[in-house]
């Protein structure tokens, strides 16, 4: 997740940058360093408590920085500064935060932090922030969920939600008079044929990569879209052995390898190589979050731009699998409520209502769901999203979407998906049986505390 993969042309930080990496794997490419890039402003140390400052990596600061000014400007005397790390941020925040030296009020982390974080009392609770309810009961279906620790409270606000879609050009399928496909079967064919006739030598660029979980976010879609449901059950006992939809989804995964219908280097690509094999054209079928399709509709960055649709996901149930990030409320803070309103204005409706910054940076800029109904749904934010996507299928993917529920919070969920990585890849190898990987991986987090 906080891993530096810099991708190609990475090495000056722009939208195209956090459109590749996407914010929540804590990309910092082309930075350099590993240490603390800080900015003005600190409500810790006995500081002034106006003074509040954001903590983030360093390379998606360009992005925040009219919400900074934004901030500054409508929240007066109150004023926000910021915190960067140059590369590995959860590494390195984790590390501060253990050694008590957070100077930074609101900071954000992608999944499987929040149970160590607050029990470790390095985050606060926000059952005393105003108007919690109200943005609860705005959440999307299942959000809410993933934002409570041990104890039930809630201690973060989203910070964006993201969907795995399913791109495809289309033409390359006018080239085989085909309409996008319904079913894994169809896919199936279609990339059969489009190799067969040389229109494309790997039809499929899946991120079957180690790289921020990629591979095992990519399982979770395919599975959901097959009838499989989550990987694991409301208590967090996982769902894999005796799961058809994971067994027939390794079992296609292990054709498609074998058949030469994907790139046999793809495990040890990294993120812009794979992002470029389908926005170069080089492929016809492809899998990412919104934000990702955000870049390849963009003829800037994709020469195949025009080509590019989103559509239901294949499969009987046409589901697909969605993560988050959250926004959290540093417990060294001495800002107190006015670090409230600042985690109001950077993951909630802030104080005109509005959703500042969900609305205009996650939803509009960058293309990603923000968990909030009222800012999904908005007219503006779906004209925004119609610019690069089939709006139609888009918001019904959206409808469709399955997380792993309230598993994603715990303290050994990274460990548990960076071991299914591996594991996913020896499958598709042959090195195991599909039964083989998927008890292994049960039985891994059925050990798990």
């Amino acid at each position: 997740m906080a891993t530096s993969n810099a991708s190609p042309g990475a090495s000056r930080v722009t939208r195209r940058s956090f459109l590749r990496g996407g914010v929540a794997l804590g990309v910092a490419a082309g930075l350099g360093g590993s240490g603390l890039l800080t900015g003005c402003g600190s409500g810790d140390g006995g500081g002034d408590p106006n003074d509040l400052q954001m903590h983030h990596d360093a390379a998606v600061g360009p992005l925040f920085k009219p919400y900074v000014d934004h901030f500054n400007s409508n929240y007066a005397p109150l004023k926000l500064g910021t915190s960067y790390v140059a590369q590995d941020y959860l590494t390195v925040t984790n590390q501060q935060l253990a050694g008590g030296n957070a100077s930074y009020d609101v900071l954000f982390a992608d999944e499987g932090y929040l149970e160590s974080w607050s029990k470790n009392q390095w985050v606060r609770s926000l059952k005393d922030l105003p108007g919690l309810d109200k943005l609860i009961a705005n959440m999307n279906p299942g959000v809410a969920e993933a934002l409570k620790g041990p104890d039930g409270d809630i201690y973060a606000l989203p910070y964006f939600q993201g969907a795995e879609l399913f791109v495809v050009n289309t033409d390359h399928l006018k080239k085989i008079d085909a309409s996008a496909p319904a079913t894994w079967d169809e896919f199936l064919e279609q990339a059969r044929e489009l190799k067969a006739k040389g229109i494309s030598q790997t039809p499929y660029s899946p991120y079957w990569i180690k790289y921020a979980f990629l591979m095992w976010h990519q399982f979770a879609a395919e599975v959901a879209s097959e009838g499989g449901g989550s990987l694991f059950d409301p208590s967090g006992k996982p769902v894999l052995v005796g799961n058809a939809a994971a067994r027939a989804t390794l079992e296609r995964w292990r054709t498609l390898y074998s058949e030469g219908l994907v790139p046999k280097d793809l495990f040890t690509t990294d993120y812009g190589g794979v992002t470029n094999i389908f926005g170069g054209g080089k492929s016809s079928f492809s899998m990412r979050y919104q934000a990702q399709v955000v870049g390849w509709k963009d003829p800037k960055q994709s020469s195949a731009a025009k080509a590019v649709k989103n559509i239901a996901m294949p499969g009987k149930t046409h589901q697909t699998h969605s993560f988050g990030a959250y926004w959290m409320l540093s417990y060294e803070t001495e800002g107190d409520k006015n670090a409230g309103t600042l985690i109001d204005y950077l993951g909630g409706a802030g104080k005109d209502g509005s959703y500042h910054v969900p609305k205009n940076l996650v939803a509009t800029e960058l293309g990603l769901s923000s968990g909030y109904k009222s800012v999904d749904s908005d007219p503006a934010v779906l004209k925004s999203w119609a610019k690069w996507a089939d709006v139609d299928a888009l918001t019904g993917q959206l409808a469709k979407t399955v997380s792993l529920g309230p598993v994603t919070t715990r303290t050994w969920y990274p460990k548990f998906a960076d071991r299914a990585c591996a594991v996913l890849q020896e499958v598709v190898l042959g090195k195991k049986s599909s039964d083989e990987g998927l008890k292994e991986l049960s039985d891994f987090a059925g050990a798990q505390k």
